[in-house]
């Protein structure tokens, strides 16, 4: 009986925690790192779900191509 008291507490406090700890997300425009040139079919399913998902997120989301170095470029990049 104590143990299931200390279990809901501890739930109850996550949730709480969880609740303050979320805010606003994006805070700014998100952006969709593709390693690959413009024009290939990652660019193409970039540019495809970025509106749906902008309006989903009321967020601009931005498809950023930067290829080269096998993906070691847009690995990088923040």
């Amino acid at each position: 009986m104590h143990r299931a008291v200390l279990v809901s507490v501890v739930l109850a406090f996550n949730l709480a925690a969880t609740g303050l700890a979320r805010g606003e997300y994006p805070t700014r425009p998100v952006r969709f790192i593709i390693p690959f040139p413009p024009g290939g079919l990652a660019d193409l399913v970039g540019r495809i779900v970025s509106p749906p998902l902008s309006q989903a997120l009321g967020q601009q989301v931005i498809v950023d191509n930067r290829p080269g170095a096998d993906g070691a470029i847009a690995a990088r990049s923040r």
